[in-house]
């Protein structure tokens, strides 16, 4: 009876979560806003250490099993004072009372950071940026690229930002902006960001998110003035923001102009035409060529905020134009009748946008929040193309109508133990009316609807794993007038297991069903001729194609070391490519959603902080492509990239280098990009921010080079031009604040142009 007692008492102390309970509670600043991100720490009355955690974005923290006994609770956060609380844990559950954090006296921005800035949390990366990080950066971009994030590729002048699987979705305070939305962007407005490597959630949808979380400031104002000048060919961006301040309401006005003028883009081509009755082969070298375009824009934005909800109003007008896009080129004809002559091409194209952004964030009782987006635009395209070789003449004008609707709803709850439900609904529509004249006169009524929801479940298990898993579907429909509806109905699911090997370690595996949409500019009737030999045709056929993806992710985060390595795999059936075929003596070029294909990819990315002063980032990456149906297809490439800044005093120092690239579009054709490496000084004092940089100071000769081969057709070009030649420029920009200092609104402007026209290039 002795033995079984004792062990009945050892199986009862080794039961997992007997006599432990769970111990939540909830921190605010004085002004009762939730406090994300604070460190927690559970320890003994001895302070030994008992475990950790952080509160989420409503301010709640937990610890799942905790015994009973006597502890201290140690509370820290940058900009608050820190905090230690003894507490007695009964024998229950336990909610503790509200804990209030009060402001540091310190500021973050005289807060000189030693340790780790890049800390892992549950789902994301939470950094810090250090004072040298915030004080030489002018913009979100300058930030980014500062922050040498793992997996992160930021093109500060460009305003694009990728990681390995494809464009990175930004956003600030957890609002979606546009990719140029964040040139206006204050670093030192900026409290934080969070980088989701593999999203869920809210940001589920994204291949990649950063999430800016700003200051907030309630009078006030600012004029800012900023401009980019490239030297070595025109090209020019100049932006004016204002922005005021009062109260909970903010009101902000964008302007803005870019321009750009070079002498066009050189191509020495081979094309072989493989026609029944022969083969032709085509030779083109430019003689001459020109290409200007301008843009402008102007936003009012209206935002009002408080603890429980947020709304905003943004209106904008967007012109883009190109009224000059000229070639003049040698053909040279090869073969049984071998001629020479010369080709003239002209492009032209004018887009109108204006639109309407509504956002409301609005937070519920009981751990819950709802989201909502409505973005309704107005576009009309204008866009000319001609093309003469002597007897040959072509020319085609389309006026294009498109009307586009985006809706979201975002629903979120967290449960005990930091388990969560979230649900999300999108829809997006369509409508285009085009009107083609010249030599071919046609009218396309185009529409399209497509409906995701999905419903997404966290669950941690234990203090080591977790588990996501989102259902959901999509339903697609679409109509081209004259022919019948087509519906789609594909189902989807997310999932991934996460697995903390230790507080700065983690493995995820991941899965995915899913699909794609063909762009609306392929599914249509009409046809457009392109050259003597060429015509270009759309397929109202196409289907979309459906996406299997499986991947492992391994992340480590130190105090100056941070690396981040991913090896995936994707399987696409019914994947949307270029078709090229024989009709009548011509080459059509359509396109086909018969391909299947296999893609393997991995990458390896890592940053080094060597001193406080000078830090190292490295990049490698590599994929293999293998594709069957209509086409045939392989394709392997690496790359690799390395970025060395260095600090001294109000200076910053950037240099980076990159390898030859090779790289496959969705069309199959095999792109050559030349090595690249680049250097740019910057100068910060107060509110004045000037740069200078260099790229290719010693390359005059950068080609890159297009391929591809179809059972009917092949070429290859090369090409040249003075915009990604030995180029440098200049750039100035000057913040004048007025009353309270107020945080640097986002430039929230869409400046990209939608379009459904078939166009020949």
């Amino acid at each position: 009876m002795k033995k079984m007692m004792m062990t009945a008492g050892l199986c009862l102390c080794m039961m997992p979560g007997f006599a432990q309970q769970v111990l939540k509670g909830t921190i605010v600043d004085e002004q009762q806003r939730a406090v994300p991100y604070v460190a927690v720490r559970l320890l003994q009355a001895d302070s030994a250490f008992v475990a950790g955690t952080t509160t989420d974005s409503l301010g709640v923290f937990s610890f799942p099993k905790v015994d009973k006994g006597a502890y201290i609770l140690a509370m820290s956060s940058v900009g608050y004072a820190n905090q230690f609380r003894n507490i007695e844990m009964p024998e229950a559950d336990y909610a503790l009372p509200t804990i209030v954090l009060k402001e540091d006296n310190v500021t973050l921005g005289e807060v000189t950071v030693t340790g780790s800035s890049i800390v892992r949390q549950k789902d994301h990366l939470l950094i810090h940026p250090d004072n040298k990080q915030m004080k030489h950066a002018n913009t979100g971009y300058d930030l980014l690229s500062n922050l040498m994030l793992p997996g992160i590729d930021v093109d500060r002048r460009e305003g694009k930002v990728k990681t390995f699987g494809g464009d990175v979705t930004l956003y600030i305070d957890g609002r979606k902006v546009d990719y140029r939305e964040i040139q206006s962007l204050r670093p030192k407005d900026v409290e934080r960001i969070e980088y989701y490597d593999v999203p869920t959630g809210k940001y589920a949808n994204d291949v990649a998110a950063i999430n800016y979380i700003t200051r907030k400031y309630k009078a006030g104002g600012y004029i800012s003035l900023d401009g980019n000048q490239t030297i070595g060919y025109l090209a020019g961006n100049y932006n004016l923001v204002a922005k005021l301040a009062h109260g909970n309401t903010s009101y902000t006005l964008f302007g803005g102009y870019g321009m750009e003028k070079y002498d066009g883009v050189n191509t020495e081509g081979e094309e072989l035409f493989h026609f029944a009755g022969q083969d032709i082969n085509r030779l083109t070298s430019t003689l001459d060529g020109n290409v200007k375009t301008n843009n402008q824009y102007v936003q009012l934005n209206v935002e009002n905020r408080n603890d429980k909800r947020t709304l905003v109003g943004k209106l904008s007008f967007v012109r883009d134009n190109e009224p000059e896009n000229y070639n003049l080129n040698r053909l040279e004809y090869l073969g049984i009748n071998p001629m020479t002559q010369e080709s003239e091409k002209r492009e032209t194209q004018r887009g109108l946008k204006p639109s309407l952004n509504l956002y409301g964030y609005f937070k519920l009782k009981h751990d819950q929040f709802i989201e909502a987006t409505f973005t309704g635009t107005y576009t009309n395209n204008d866009y000319s193309y001609s093309y003469k070789e002597n007897d040959y003449n072509t020319f085609t004008r389309t006026d294009e109508d498109l009307y586009a609707l985006f809706g979201n709803i975002n629903y979120g709850i967290r449960f005990k133990h930091q388990n969560s439900l979230n649900g999300q609904l999108y829809h997006f529509h369509n409508i285009s009316m085009s009107d083609y004249s010249g030599s071919n006169n046609t009218w396309q009524h185009l529409w399209t609807g497509e409906t995701i929801f999905f419903v997404e479940y966290s669950h941690q298990i234990g203090n080591k794993f977790t588990v996501k898993a989102a259902p959901g579907f999509s339903s697609l429909q679409y109509k081209l007038h004259g022919t019948e509806r087509i519906k789609q109905f594909s189902p989807r699911l997310r999932a991934r297991l996460i697995y903390r090997l230790a507080n700065n370690q983690q493995l995820q595996l991941t899965g995915n069903v899913g699909n794609t949409f063909p762009s609306i500019s392929t599914m249509n009737n009409t046809t457009q001729y392109v050259d003597s030999l060429t015509m270009k045709r759309g397929n109202p056929s196409l289907t979309p194609a459906k996406l299997y993806a499986t991947g492992i992710i391994y992340g480590l985060q130190t105090g100056r070391f941070n690396l981040q390595s991913m090896v995936n795999y994707t399987r696409g059936k019914g994947v949307t490519t270029s078709l090229f075929y024989e009709e009548n003596e011509k080459l059509i070029q359509s396109y086909s959603c018969n391909n299947n294909a296999n893609i393997w990819n991995a990458y390896l990315s890592l940053s080094y902080k060597i001193t406080n002063d000078l830090r190292l980032k490295l990049d490698g990456s590599w994929m293999n492509l293998n594709c069957r149906g209509d086409l045939h297809e392989k394709f392997n490439s690496f790359s690799g990239k390395v970025q060395v800044d260095y600090y001294l005093k109000d200076f910053a120092f950037s240099l980076y280098g990159k390898s030859t690239e090779k790289q496959m579009n969705v069309d199959l054709v095999k792109i050559k990009m030349p090595a690249s490496y680049g250097l740019s000084i910057s100068y910060h004092y107060k509110n004045l921010h000037a740069e200078v940089g260099t790229e290719s100071p010693f390359t005059n000769k950068s080609k890159q080079v297009y391929e591809m081969t179809q059972n009917a057709y092949h070429y290859k070009n090369t090409l040249t031009s003075r915009t990604f030649q030995q180029t440098a420029y200049i750039k100035l920009a000057y913040t004048f604040d007025f009353g309270k200092k107020t945080s640097r609104e986002s430039n929230s402007v869409d400046r990209s142009i939608n379009s459904a026209i078939l166009k020949a290039r």
